[in-house]
């Protein structure tokens, strides 16, 4: 699920599947008014006119400004090998270096070309991202097959909220705190964004489990903070699981669930929906339950007349 902040225009980026035959379009229903928007491509496509015999060094005919992090993944499409899904790690003047060597050798008797395969559109307040909810969308794209073209969509949901749950977390603060992993950055990424944006979903769908009897979810907790460290266990396990050090990856992963149940302990959500830390909103426990914590939720509750006489407070039973 894509997450966007309430009342900010929403960056939404989409990387193609396969190359495209024409730009795609993006429609996101729900919203104040209908939005539907063609997407921009990342970068333009790149003539390439030979490969090195080391099947990663790609000449260009032309001189190419260099590399952002947005226009790593690529389409390297050929006349005579079909096409390749490639990520670039370097681009310097008329040279192109690829992250890993293409699986074969390839003809490049006839030039072949580079197609970058991320689009981004903007989502706007006005059409969208103004009220909180769950707006549905959907990527219409034409994959070019060679022969014949496929039109084929991309569906899912865009959650507008005012804020999205986030620890904090990069890399540089997962490596200064676990130095060891600096030697482990896997040849086709940077760094290790992936792993982390991959482990915070993950700790998102373990806190939700936790708070969701509350009719609230991950990104009601205010203090997101607390679950930083956690976050830097869970990120650990899964880059061990990529090195297949799987008894490391076992031990950093059950750390990771303890201290996911130490910031559970005392953990600030907004059971209201109304932005603040109100009283009996503070040093709640979603860990095995508590006696004293307010279980209901008033987010869709309307008052009546005996609302005058009756106070609510923490432990009643009712």
């Amino acid at each position: 699920m894509r997450k966007a902040i309430k009342s900010q225009d929403y960056l939404f980026e989409w990387n193609a599947p396969t190359p495209l035959s024409a730009q795609p379009t993006l429609e996101v229903k729900g919203g104040a008014t209908a939005f539907s928007v063609t997407m921009t491509q990342s970068r333009s496509d790149m003539t390439v006119s030979s490969i090195a015999t080391d099947r990663r060094t790609l000449t260009l005919n032309a001189s190419a400004t260099g590399l952002q992090r947005d226009q790593a993944k690529a389409f390297l499409v050929t006349n005579g090998d079909t096409w390749f899904s490639v990520t670039i790690s370097r681009v310097v003047g008329t040279t192109a270096i690829l992250a890993e060597p293409l699986p074969r050798e390839i003809d490049l008797s006839t030039a072949a070309t580079l197609i970058f395969s991320m689009y981004y559109a903007t989502v706007t307040t006005v059409a969208v991202t103004a009220v909180n909810g769950y707006y549905p969308y959907t990527v219409t794209f034409s994959a070019d097959l060679g022969s014949q073209n496929h039109v084929k969509l991309d569906k899912g949901v865009l959650k507008v909220t005012p804020r999205p749950f986030d620890t904090g977390l990069d890399h540089d603060e997962l490596v200064g705190t676990f130095a060891n992993l600096a030697d482990m950055i896997p040849r086709r990424q940077s760094d290790f964004t992936p792993q982390v944006q991959a482990s915070l979903e993950e700790i998102g769908l373990y806190i939700n489990d936790k708070v969701s009897a509350s009719n609230i979810t991950e990104d009601e907790v205010f203090n997101a903070e607390s679950f930083k460290l956690a976050h830097m266990y869970c990120a650990s396990a899964r880059i061990y699981e990529l090195s297949l050090q799987l008894d490391t990856a076992a031990t950093m992963r059950q750390r990771c669930h303890e201290l996911l149940d130490s910031a559970l302990s005392s953990v600030a959500l907004d059971l209201d929906g109304d932005g603040l830390v109100d009283a009996g909103e503070e040093n709640l426990s979603r860990v095995g339950g508590s006696a004293r914590d307010f279980r209901a939720s008033w987010r869709a509750y309307s008052k009546s007349s005996n609302d005058s006489f009756f106070t609510p407070s923490r432990g009643m039973r009712h």
